[in-house]
């Protein structure tokens, strides 16, 4: 959820708290038509680029499973384990 809000915001759409009911957040998000079409077009994009795949293909052909983890961590913003 976090990261659909995230390209929300990306967009340029003002994305609110609105409430928190238990563990529910309650989200409002307000934009112009163009920043719903920027929005889409954040949600079409790949996660990551072509020379990202290739390269984490590579690793995997070589069976270095560990840099594979380490990798996509990076790619996803998380601190790899040591």
């Amino acid at each position: 959820m976090e990261a659909l809000l995230d390209r929300a915001r990306q967009a340029g759409m003002a994305v609110m708290l609105d409430a928190c009911i238990g563990r529910e957040r309650f989200h409002s998000i307000t934009g112009s038509a163009l920043t719903l079409e920027r929005f889409a077009q954040l949600c079409e994009a790949p996660a990551v680029n072509r020379d990202t795949l290739a390269s984490w293909a590579a690793l995997c052909e070589r069976g270095d499973m560990p840099a594979v983890a380490a990798a996509i961590k990076r790619a996803l913003g998380e601190r790899a384990s040591t």
